[in-house]
């Protein structure tokens, strides 16, 4: 018979495989995760706002060359907040609840940093061109898991994630599809992994 701390490990490293691979985040292991959690006490997801509050905004390289300031719209922000809620709701439909109890994870994103790989507020192109970029840009994140009963953090990931990993023109359209992409690729695994624990 399997140890119950065999069992637990072995829980552990199917979560963060499901939730942190390569293609998700930079880096594929968790900054930290708690010793001896039982993950299959927990059912549900208690998601909270997309916080970016503090967001800041980290021009690439190549803004030495603009003149003009690169700083972020509020207004877009708050659409990109609006989309997280809109996708996680979604895609872990089934899954959520909205207040805190126990067996619910709480789950609380944070966008550290934004890297656009076009001035914002320049419109579609640059210089009257249109442009093709490899995605929209690069962010940095942390991601929190607590018990949603007691506020215990269980998991926490800090890392840096493409936004869009296709060559397309950068346009509005595609800069909203390759960041509803990212969130439904971070709910698609949130789902799985809660489905594996529990060997569905």
């Amino acid at each position: 018979m399997k140890s119950s701390f065999s069992i637990r490990a072995k829980l552990t490293a199917v979560l963060a495989l499901f939730l942190f691979s390569s293609t998700l985040w930079a880096q594929t292991e968790p900054t930290w995760v708690k010793e001896g959690v039982d993950w299959t006490t927990y059912t549900k997801f208690l998601v909270q706002p997309l916080q970016l509050d503090d967001v800041k905004l980290v021009p690439p390289p190549w803004a030495a060359d603009d003149p003009k300031e690169w700083k972020l719209n509020i207004e877009n922000l708050e659409g990109v907040r609006d989309i997280y809620a809109d996708v996680m709701a979604a895609e872990l439909e089934g899954k959520l609840v909205e207040a805190a109890a126990p067996g619910v994870i709480e789950v609380e994103a944070e966008i550290l940093s934004v890297t656009p790989w076009i001035r914002p507020g320049s419109g579609d192109g640059k210089d009257g061109m249109q442009v093709t970029t490899l995605g929209t840009g690069e962010l940095s994140a942390s991601i929190e898991l607590r018990d949603a009963a007691t506020g215990e953090l269980l998991l926490l990931l800090e890392g840096e994630k493409a936004v869009g990993d296709e060559y397309k023109e950068f346009t509005r359209e595609n800069n909203i599809s390759n960041i509803e992409k990212m969130f439904a690729a971070f709910a698609h695994r949130l789902g799985n992994a809660l489905d594996e624990v529990h060997g569905k």
